[in-house]
């Protein structure tokens, strides 16, 4: 049950092959899956509080799929702030990229913030892993999970509020944080993991020259961005 995976490392764990919950297909392979998310989630110190009050049930429980699809409509409600939550986690959805994993079909970046990685996947298969650098503590990236979508992108930029040169940049919210070009992304990153908050950009997510090079050829236009607080 448990996964014992790096972040982000592919395992049975991290992806579902079909619905979970609610008029799911509710598979042994899959339940266990999302109840391991479900549990890593709350370890996470970022979820720990907000997900105190969560009641995962066990997988051997006689009546699992009903307490799990309570579950998952906590969990949904709590970090997705979804109103009308369905009980549902799809291969593809959203969901599953809150919960920690990733879609089993389809490109998508995540941008972890914890450990300062861009992670690109085409469904459950890495394609990249790189060094990145987010926000600073007065403009943070994101201060909650957030699924977002490319929507604009350009190979040659430069910034007319801050006078910087951001090629390869893919815009991914309205506020105008990117995904771009920077110098000293690595270090910068390494800094950021050790607790040096003050380090960072505007809140766009910097990469090095060739980084940002491979993931603007690799990702097309409406490509799923997930930031993500564990």
């Amino acid at each position: 049950m448990c996964n014992t995976q790096k972040k982000h490392d592919i395992g049975t764990a991290n992806y579902i092959f079909n619905k979970v919950g609610k008029g799911g297909t509710n598979s042994n392979t899959d339940l266990r899956s999302v109840i391991s998310l479900l549990e890593n989630r709350k370890k996470d110190p970022y979820y720990r509080e907000k997900l105190l009050r969560l009641k995962i049930p066990n997988s051997c429980s006689p009546n699992i799929i009903q307490e799990l699809t309570q579950c998952i409509s906590d969990f949904q409600a709590s970090i997705q702030g979804r109103n009308k939550a369905d009980g549902v986690v799809s291969p593809s959805g959203s969901t599953i990229l809150y919960l920690g994993g990733v879609r089993l079909t389809g490109k998508h970046i995540i941008v972890d913030l914890d450990d300062q990685n861009l992670y690109a996947y085409d469904g459950k298969k890495k394609i990249h892993e790189f060094h990145c650098a987010s926000g600073d503590k007065k403009h943070p990236t994101a201060i909650k999970p957030s699924l977002h979508h490319i929507f604009r992108k350009h190979q040659k930029y430069r910034s007319r509020a801050y006078n910087a040169q951001m090629d390869y940049a893919m815009f991914f919210t309205n506020d105008g944080k990117a995904i771009h070009q920077s110098n000293a992304v690595s270090v910068t990153s390494f800094l950021k993991v050790v607790g040096i908050e003050s380090l960072g950009s505007h809140g766009c997510v910097r990469l090095s020259e060739d980084d940002a090079k491979k993931l603007f050829s690799w990702s097309p236009m409406n490509t799923p961005v997930f930031v993500d607080m564990a």
